[in-house]
């Protein structure tokens, strides 16, 4: 018996950790310094992690590789060496990257959409966007299938990988050049002045989180893990594990 709920109670305290380590998010961020860094979605510090040529933005592949571009050319960028590695010319001037959930690599450039080569560098036209302008970044939702993006004016917009886009709202916040995904599915902005917004995604809007700390630099591009959304156990599940695990205890007593 001291066996049987012993299992049990760790059985709910793994699914507890999972739930807590789920939540513990990292986001990366590129500034107009040429310097990419961490920021812990727990505390918004900033941890530098590499000097690079000036980014415009950032993305991270599905192997959590991490890529960069200038107005005009691709890196890769080793996060753990703090190296980068020029690819090629984009062919293009690009201020937003993203990444889909299957690998490939799309852009975006005042009003132009690109899919872009990762062996070359070469950036491709999709679509011309009429009323989009990138101010910095797209971030791809892999539950709708679709980029999220943050236009001039400071609108944010989706856009299809085949590059047919809609605006979704005006955010009431300037300068918003990064997007990240939150482990929650929280859909958070950057903005050059170092705020972190939350974004509604049906009206657009951007809401207050925090300050971004030890970072002095303007941010002008970020990243999440492609992984970090995850299928976490709702705390009724916790719960419901200790019910059925007390029924179970219950029914081995009474035929004890």
């Amino acid at each position: 018996m001291k066996k049987l709920l012993s299992s049990l109670l760790l059985s709910v305290a793994a699914t507890s950790a999972l739930t807590t380590s789920a939540q513990a998010g990292t986001f990366y961020v590129s500034t107009n310094n040429g310097k990419v860094g961490a920021i812990d979605d727990s505390t918004g510090f900033y941890t530098q992690l590499a000097s690079t040529p000036t980014f415009t933005d950032i993305a991270l592949d599905p192997m959590d590789e991490l890529w960069g571009i200038t107005f005009s050319q691709l890196y890769s960028v080793n996060l753990a060496a703090g190296t980068h590695n020029y690819i090629g010319n984009l062919g293009a001037s690009l201020n937003a990257l993203g990444f889909t959930d299957d690998g490939v690599l799309y852009g975006a450039g005042g009003s132009r959409f690109y899919s872009i080569d990762t062996n070359s560098g070469a950036a491709s036209l999709i679509s011309s966007i009429s009323g989009f302008i990138s101010s910095g970044d797209i971030v791809f939702d892999a539950a709708r299938n679709l980029f999220w993006a943050t236009s001039s004016g400071d609108s944010l917009w989706t856009i299809t990988q085949d590059g047919a886009a809609t605006k979704v709202g005006n955010i009431g916040y300037r300068g918003v050049f990064g997007l990240a995904f939150g482990d929650d599915g929280t859909l958070f902005g950057y903005t050059a002045n170092r705020k972190q917004l939350a974004l509604n995604l049906e009206t657009g809007a951007g809401t207050f989180v925090r300050n971004i700390s030890g970072l002095n630099a303007s941010i002008w591009g970020a990243a999440s893990e492609p992984d970090a959304t995850e299928t976490v156990p709702e705390p009724g599940m916790v719960v419901g594990l200790l019910s059925v695990g007390a029924l179970f205890v219950g029914s081995r007593l009474k035929r004890k």
